[in-house]
């Protein structure tokens, strides 16, 4: 099995990493699925997107390493988590790749997001970062410092799991070093503030970011 990355991110919250080289027909010979699940990957218009969505699903059975006959249900803000067994979980996937962060904790506010390193991100960083964010990657105009910002973000915005919130107007992220490989980072709201520890990886050409809250 192609589980190519796998780390503790803490005692309860583990991540890993999955390449897709395997065809519909192998990953599914991997799996339990029901007749609702095997409807929705016929509803799928082609097979990368089959081979994503069946891939975290081999990646979780994996991870979880239980011999349950597990499902993936849908908040109403459509955060994912698993039943049989009670998981917290985040999904992520980028190209051939599939990622997913898992937490016996279901209160756990936890994320996940994997994004290429590629320059097209710079036309649009204004779009993302606040005026202090940009302000600080202007100083050294980083493309990795860019995806990193975008990557924390969305790792953010799924671990906080409710709508109406944006990226750029309720995500705030402090100063961070690259090397480091660790930040802090908020959604900020007009009742409240939410803060997030955040954990970045680079695998190949690709950055993975964690968020949860502190524990």
């Amino acid at each position: 099995m192609p589980l190519v990355y796998h780390e503790w991110i803490h005692p309860d919250l583990q991540m890993g990493l999955w390449h897709i080289t395997e065809s519909v027909d192998e990953l599914i010979s991997m799996l339990f699925l029901n007749k609702e699940e095997f409807d929705t990957l016929a509803s799928f218009g082609n097979d990368t997107r089959r081979r994503q969505w069946l891939s975290y699903r081999a990646l979780i059975r994996n991870l979880v390493k239980a011999d349950y006959i597990y499902r993936i249900f849908y908040d109403d803000n459509n955060k994912p988590y698993l039943v049989n067994p009670q998981r917290s979980i985040s999904i992520s996937h980028c190209s051939d790749y599939s990622a997913v962060l898992i937490s016996q904790d279901m209160k756990l506010l936890q994320g996940l997001d994997i994004e290429p390193i590629h320059p097209k991100i710079l036309k649009v960083t204004q779009k993302f970062m606040d005026v202090q964010e940009h302000e600080e990657w202007k100083k050294e105009e980083n493309l990795e410092n860019a995806v990193a910002y975008w990557t924390f973000k969305e790792a953010i915005f799924k671990a906080y799991g409710k709508r109406y919130i944006t990226l750029r107007g309720n995500i705030h992220i402090d100063p961070f070093e690259l090397k480091k490989a660790t930040a802090k980072g908020f959604i900020r709201l007009k009742s409240k503030q939410q803060a997030f520890d955040l954990h970045l990886r680079q695998f190949q050409n690709m950055l993975i970011s964690v968020a949860h809250e502190p524990k």
